[in-house]
């Protein structure tokens, strides 16, 4: 299961469809949002605001291999590959915090192969708004309950890993009236806690540390 080698390839063509998909539809996204909700720029709609975010995340080492009939292989990686959250944010004039708790996955299967890593971040976020309807923001991270767990040709392993903080760097854009767009990078490394496993001891040492870091595309809603 322990590979240590660089996981999927970061999500370049992925990013640069989107940014040149938002750029063409902004203007349309705020027109037809406008319909149903008044824009007011960001910094003048302070105060608290829920919100939901969803994104795709890439990068980190390779935890785990699914192998495909023809060779080929679906790697589970220690920064894919989506996140979902929960949480706040309060707006004071050009600056805002934002607090959310979040579900951090990747899992993929064939037939009765199956892998995963999932962990639950907690994120600290500050951002500062800027002309044209951007923001910039950073902050710290910090995961719990971090585990990969896989069953590869009947050998079930699991490694649970320490708690760890990451730091977090944002670039986003507002799509008025109701959330951002946002571009990150997140820096952070998972340490093992302990291993288990059904079968012989693996190959490789389980105690390397794993790199985690990735980037993401995410949206936020927001109320």
């Amino acid at each position: 299961m322990h590979v240590n080698r660089p996981g999927r390839p970061p999500l370049a063509a992925l990013i640069l469809t989107a940014l040149a998909f938002s750029a063409t539809q902004a203007s349309a996204f705020d027109d037809a949002f406008e319909t149903t909700r008044a824009y007011s720029p960001p910094q003048q709609d302070e105060g608290f605001h829920f919100l939901v975010r969803e994104g795709l995340t890439s990068g980190g080492d390779g935890i785990s291999n699914i192998t495909l009939p023809d060779g080929s292989k679906r790697e589970i990686s220690a920064g894919g590959i989506n996140q979902i959250g929960l949480g706040a944010r309060y707006q004071a004039g050009f600056v805002s915090l934002a607090l959310s708790v979040n579900y951090h996955y990747d899992y993929d299967y064939y037939q009765e192969d199956n892998a995963s890593f999932r962990r639950v971040p907690l994120e600290a976020l500050a951002y500062i708004e800027l002309p044209g309807n951007v923001r910039l923001g950073g902050g710290m991270r910090y995961s719990y309950s971090a585990r990969a767990t896989s069953t590869l040709n009947g050998v079930a392993e699991r490694i649970d890993f320490k708690n760890t903080r990451g730091s977090v760097v944002e670039i986003g854009y507002h799509v008025r009236p109701y959330g951002w767009v946002d571009l990150r990078y997140v820096r952070e490394t998972y340490e093992v806690e302990s291993y288990t496993s059904s079968g012989p001891p693996p190959p490789q040492p389980v105690d390397t540390p794993y790199n985690g870091s990735h980037v993401g595309l995410f949206v936020t809603f927001e109320n």
